[in-house]
């Protein structure tokens, strides 16, 4: 059975706004959000006709840490829609402010067709990662009412071993809603120890995929599963997919980072894996279980 899916490829995001109305223990913007500078309506206007001019990325997604709580995102969403340029033009957002059916028709009258929506477990599970009593119900209350309009949906859940007990039923309950797709993520810690006991082993996930699969099935939509080990086996219709669109961040963002050690791969490291896409563990990871190297195994080609 195909799949209707994004070409991630086709996308770029710039990230234009770094306040948020959550405060989720998993973001991986943690720490240093408070300090990185918006980019600022000039400098968009900029970065956008460079885009255009070079004429490879046909999308745009707008990020930040939670664009809806910038005060003026529909000058920016205008702005990037009176070029003629973008197919699609996507929010990345934790969905709560879409709960107003207003502001809601304001960001689709501005131009977004897309919304890319962040929810981590039921409702109890959902606001003590949010850290805001309600957000649970905002989020969920934002994603019904999306069903009235003709645009795309992606939902986005991170896992850690807070969440672990709620993925099914969330997903099951997600799998309801007008999703077209629905990610789970792996969840890295900007860090190179777990130090607040997150990480979900890889055992444990792949227990948890057997039990999804049936879940994705019948809903007869794709469980896209980011950032996880790709020589695992994901049961039809999961996928493993570690494509992220090109991301513009402030460079501090990036230095911190590089320091976490993403892709960290005993096969790698060892010339047996040529998969250069694939996220492999985290130093955190290798640190709290080890490298795995009997569970993971090399891929060519």
């Amino acid at each position: 059975m195909g799949y209707t899916r994004i070409d991630l490829s086709t996308y770029i995001v710039i990230s234009i706004w770094f306040g948020c109305n959550n405060d989720c223990t998993i973001c991986m913007l943690s720490g240093i959000k408070h300090s990185l500078p918006p980019i600022g309506f000039n400098r968009f206007q900029e970065v956008l006709l460079d885009i255009s001019n070079e004429g490879r990325f046909e999308n745009l997604i707008l990020s930040g840490a939670e664009v809806t709580t910038c005060g003026d995102v529909d000058r920016y969403i205008r702005c990037a829609a009176s070029l003629g340029w973008f197919k699609k033009i996507q929010i990345q957002t934790n969905g709560r402010r879409l709960a107003d059916r207003a502001y809601l028709r304001q960001l689709i009258e501005s131009g977004v067709s897309e919304f890319f929506i962040s929810i981590h477990g039921l409702e109890e599970v959902h606001d003590g990662i949010t850290n805001r009593p309600g957000s649970f119900r905002e989020t969920m209350a934002g994603i019904r009412n999306l069903e009235a309009w003709p645009v795309n949906v992606i939902t986005n859940t991170v896992l850690t071993k807070w969440n672990y007990r709620d993925v099914v039923p969330l997903m099951n309950q997600l799998g309801q809603t007008k999703a077209s797709e629905i990610h789970l993520w792996n969840f890295y810690p900007m860090e190179s120890t777990d130090t607040r006991d997150f990480i979900v082993n890889i055992q444990d996930f792949t227990s948890l995929l057997e039990r999804l699969g049936p879940i994705f099935e019948a809903a007869g939509k794709p469980l896209v599963l980011k950032s996880f080990p790709e020589c695992l086996t994901a049961p039809a219709p999961a996928l493993f997919d570690s494509l992220y669109p090109v991301t513009i961040l402030p460079d501090r963002f990036w230095q911190k980072f590089d320091q976490s050690g993403f892709g960290t791969c005993y096969h790698r490291q060892n010339g047996e894996c040529t998969n250069r896409e694939c996220w492999g563990l985290s130093k955190a990871y290798c640190h709290k279980y080890g490298d795995e190297r009997d569970r993971l195994s090399p891929m060519t080609g």
